[in-house]
């Protein structure tokens, strides 16, 4: 469209890459000068000490200064990004749990320049694992942390070239996990239990006979004789489709008018207020039924889903 740009071609060993700099002009002369400027720091773009988000400090014409500060950018101010960035593309629960364990990251490395960022920052023998462990944490809970840190790391160098060569890590051997359902002794002594309501027990049954994730009944919608939950609603961002027998549509619907009620009352988290007031009657039912051994949440009925598809149909 008439505008000049400075071409710098990269081998990054599979392949040749472009990184484009904006000269900002329609003038050749002009851009002919720029292109000079661009030049001399071409050696530096290419083996990666000046990354792409630094173009707007260090090229006068891209800054409304009209200065030359080559800037370093420093973790919190990544993360802020990031954040941002997250919070059109994942789940609202998702984006929270990203900022808690990036939260981690910045409160024990401090605000540290990305490219100074190593492995040894988080898997070192003074890093990021050891201090959490310190600290109380359990493993299973720093891989869930260490997750989000790796999507983070890769959206550092791969979307945003903010820094030049990948962070990689290796997440704790926590070994083979156990699945945590309910046999069928264990679900017909809920079902009998007279400590809680018919009703949380009937929320129950639900998860039980559909498999459901702990949060779909409440994100999801009744089409007809199945349950629909939307792509940008479901953990793996595609449409979730959940055939329910009239029973079941009967307390679906229970389930939804039970969140409602907080809707009426002003909450500003409906489902996850009705997700936890369930959540604690399944606990209480769980106590005082003294199952042990194993630990027993929500999630558990989706494990019991699971093994019975597996021993009724081998899949």
């Amino acid at each position: 469209k008439g505008w000049f740009y400075a071409h710098i071609k990269k081998w990054n060993g599979f392949k040749q890459d472009s990184i484009y700099v904006n000269l900002k002009t329609k003038l050749k002369n002009e851009a002919i000068s720029r292109k000079i400027q661009v030049e001399k720091y071409e050696d530096d773009i290419k083996n990666g000490t000046i990354q792409k988000f630094q173009f707007k400090e260090l090229f006068e014409w891209l800054n409304k200064e009209g200065t030359t500060k080559l800037v370093t950018l420093n973790l919190t101010d990544a993360i802020a990004d990031y954040l941002v960035y997250r919070q059109t593309m994942v789940r609202n629960s998702t984006a929270n749990r990203d900022r808690i364990a990036l939260n981690q990251l910045a409160h024990f490395i401090g605000n540290k320049p990305v490219n100074k960022l190593t492995y040894k920052d988080i898997e070192g023998a003074n890093g990021l694992i050891e201090y959490q462990r310190r600290n109380g944490y359990a493993d299973s809970g720093i891989n869930i942390s260490l997750r989000h840190i790796k999507t983070f790391f890769k959206w550092m160098h791969d979307k945003e070239k903010m820094i030049s060569e990948p962070i990689k890590f290796n997440m704790i051997n926590e070994g083979e996990k156990l699945y945590y359902y309910f046999n069928e002794s264990e679900l017909n002594a809920i079902h009998n239990y007279d400590g809680i309501e018919d009703m949380f027990k009937r929320f129950f049954y639900f998860y039980e006979q559909t498999g459901v994730r702990a949060m779909e009944p409440f994100v999801g919608e009744l089409m007809g004789d199945w349950l629909i939950v939307d792509s940008s609603k479901s953990k793996g961002k595609n449409v979730r489709d959940i055939h329910l027998t009239e029973k079941l549509k009967t307390i679906l619907q229970e389930m939804q008018s039970f969140r409602n009620t907080y809707i009426d009352m002003g909450s500003n988290r409906p489902n996850e207020g009705a997700y936890e007031r369930i959540s604690k009657m399944l606990q209480k039912a769980v106590r005082e039924l003294n199952f042990k051994g194993k630990e027993l949440t929500i999630k558990s009925f989706r494990h019991t889903y699971g093994i019975r598809r597996v021993t009724i149909t081998g899949d």
